[in-house]
């Protein structure tokens, strides 16, 4: 007799918004849109005063959102998590200013998985200003975090218990306490993980990731010295000096030139991993 169909996981899309009048109706459509058929969208929104608010009254019951003061970003994040109660629950975080790269995206994510406490795929990454776009993200180990973030959160489908175990995003870290976050996860025996090779999610360039790109290493620095060996530790200080800031003093120079565009493709036509 064959067993019965378990049903479609469950899964929750968090955005934390504020002021993001511009972006914010684009990033619930691409929500809305979604072929997975349990699935809700919760808001957290910060207090927007742009017309943020009355663009998601406009959607009316069909998103669920809050407004309120918060402590930043991750602050908000944790907000979200504090709203979901069911521990198989998949959540997974969608910035503002992103969207889901196709109508599938999360029921493809899930077919493809044998409904393990945390998946991974991959991002595309937009800039308008150069009208430029790459994808990024392949399977990796707890010790390829060393050398950046390697399992983006807006490709992440990570049950509700995941957060319950290992805790949820630690605000003393400004920019970079989604990667503290990831390690956590990598570095965890009783999470089960996988890589799904799909396109996830659509990043818009010139989030507060790379507006406060030094800023983010400063923290990386801290949250290894806190996770990993003396020896890891070492090898991610060489890296940074070439690998961060190399890469940061380099892609200034090339922004200033007007030769970035040019790098990204020349770098993409050679098969190249694209960090830039």
């Amino acid at each position: 007799m064959r067993e019965p169909m378990s049903p479609p996981a469950a899964v929750t899309v968090i955005t934390v918004v504020r002021n993001g009048a511009a972006t914010i109706a684009s990033a619930v459509e691409s929500v809305l849109a979604q072929s997975h058929p349990p699935l809700e969208h919760v808001i957290v929104d910060g207090g927007s005063t742009d017309g943020t608010l009355e663009i998601l009254h406009g959607f009316g019951d069909r998103v669920r959102w809050i407004s309120e003061p918060d402590r930043g970003l991750y602050d908000a994040m944790n907000k979200g998590l504090s709203l979901i109660r069911d521990p198989d629950r998949y959540v997974i975080f969608l910035n503002a200013d992103d969207s889901f790269h196709a109508p599938d995206a999360i029921a493809h994510a899930l077919a493809l998985s044998d409904r393990e406490d945390f998946l991974y795929g991959r991002l595309e990454r937009l800039d308008e200003e150069f009208g430029d776009r790459d994808v990024i993200g392949g399977p990796v180990a707890a010790r390829d975090l060393l050398f950046g973030m390697r399992a983006h959160h807006q490709t992440i489908l990570a049950r509700k218990r995941v957060f319950d175990t290992i805790g949820g995003f630690r605000i003393e870290y400004r920019i970079a306490a989604d990667y503290d976050w990831v390690v956590r996860a990598f570095q965890s025996r009783e999470i089960t993980r996988r890589f799904v090779p799909v396109v996830v999610t659509t990043m818009r360039r010139g989030g507060v990731s790379e507006r406060g790109y030094l800023a983010g290493i400063a923290e990386r620095r801290r949250i290894v010295r806190a996770a990993y060996s003396r020896a890891d530790q070492l090898r991610f200080l060489v890296y940074s000096v070439y690998g961060d800031y190399g890469r940061w003093g380099l892609l200034h120079v090339l922004r200033s030139l007007g030769l970035l565009p040019l790098a990204r493709r020349l770098k993409r036509s050679i098969g190249a991993p694209s960090r830039a």
